[in-house]
């Protein structure tokens, strides 16, 4: 049996065709975790989405928990960090993404933790998205269904993109199939 959840409704304000979001000073504090390590040719795409975003700026921060890169990552985040104090380079000395997360969860000061991968970009809605379904739906979690691109332009590169994004590759995995309408995933 399911627990009925009653929230409060925030004021909200209506969008270009998307979602209602919420006026910045109803919207939760929202802290982004971004695991990495060595991802020096994507880190500044993933950050720039990020920043991008429709959610206030002054109700997140983000914490890109770095695993010791040793490429030029650590330089792109700081470098980031001295122009948007919102972003905070946070070490990871074991180098693990749970190691990660559970360091990210101990430095959020966030109402709200979205984990977002430090190899991807993120549409402008996302995060007002994210927080919209978890007060709509009363779920924990949130998150979107994957776009995924060959890393290369390579036969090899498309038939992982074409397997991974069928379910005979990736069985009950919403994220990666995708679906018409929000659900409940594992």
């Amino acid at each position: 049996m399911k627990a009925q959840m009653v929230r409060e409704r925030a004021p909200e304000v209506a969008t270009s065709g998307l979602e209602p979001v919420r006026k910045a000073e109803a919207a939760p504090f929202v802290t982004i975790v971004v695991p990495c390590r060595n991802e020096e040719k994507r880190i500044a795409s993933c950050l720039e989405s990020i920043l991008a975003n429709d959610y206030p700026k002054e109700r997140m921060e983000i914490l890109v928990l770095d695993g010791m890169s040793e490429d030029g990552t650590r330089e792109i985040v700081a470098g980031y960090s001295e122009r948007y104090p919102l972003i905070r380079l946070v070490d990871n000395p074991k180098k693990h993404i749970p190691v990660a997360m559970n360091i990210g969860i101990q430095n959020a000061r966030g109402e709200r933790i979205l984990k977002v991968d430090a190899h991807s970009t993120y549409q402008p809605e996302y995060i007002s998205r994210c927080v919209h379904y978890q007060d709509l739906y009363g779920a924990e979690n949130a998150g979107g269904v994957w776009k995924m691109v060959p890393g290369a332009d390579t036969v090899t590169a498309r038939a992982i993109v074409l397997g991974l994004g069928h379910r005979f590759g990736s069985g009950n995995a919403n994220v990666k199939v995708g679906v018409d309408k929000p659900t409940w995933s594992d």
